[in-house]
């Protein structure tokens, strides 16, 4: 598990065996590993910020954040990587990621598609500058499984690439 975000001095760390920690303040970009499934909560301000798993990582990613801006995106490099950043399939921004760090870009992004192609395995995550949403993004796929609550968006990798959905 990766800290993506929380600056939280509670960060609990929950055992498969029913452990449950409080493993205090940790830097943003630390990781965790741990033999036995686990899980990290902490927090940023009032939102909770899960502790992102590695099994997210990825190189193709693709997002659409709905509330007002700016948003901001971290990217955890599991080993260095270079990411190009699309806003609606132009180019937004280039940026290079030493193995285990991190680097964050800021921008007016709402309602846009957001895609990221990486050279190496990274996290991603969102962050809505009014501390309003905290997303872990999974990479993208060509299959995904999940359920709506009222609302849901489908976002192709390809910007414009017509969606099916079933």
């Amino acid at each position: 598990m990766v800290n993506m975000w929380s600056s939280s001095s509670t960060n609990t760390f929950v055992g498969y065996n029913g452990t449950v920690i409080n493993i205090g303040t940790q830097a943003i970009g630390t990781i965790v590993w741990d033999s036995a499934p686990f899980y990290i909560v902490g927090g940023n301000g009032g939102t909770l910020t899960e502790w992102q798993s590695t099994a997210m990582a990825g190189t193709v990613f693709v997002h659409s954040p709905y509330r007002n801006g700016p948003q901001m995106y971290r990217m955890y490099a599991l080993e260095a990587a270079i990411v190009s950043v699309y806003k609606n399939g132009v180019l937004e921004a280039t940026q290079e990621v030493s193995a285990y760090s991190y680097e964050t870009i800021t921008g007016a992004y709402t309602s846009y598609v957001m895609s990221f192609n990486s050279t190496g395995s990274i996290l991603l995550a969102s962050w809505c500058t009014d501390s309003a949403d905290y997303n872990p993004i999974p990479p993208a796929s060509q299959t995904i499984y999940g359920s709506c609550s009222t609302l849901s968006a489908v976002y192709a990798y390809d910007y414009g690439e017509t969606v099916s959905v079933t």
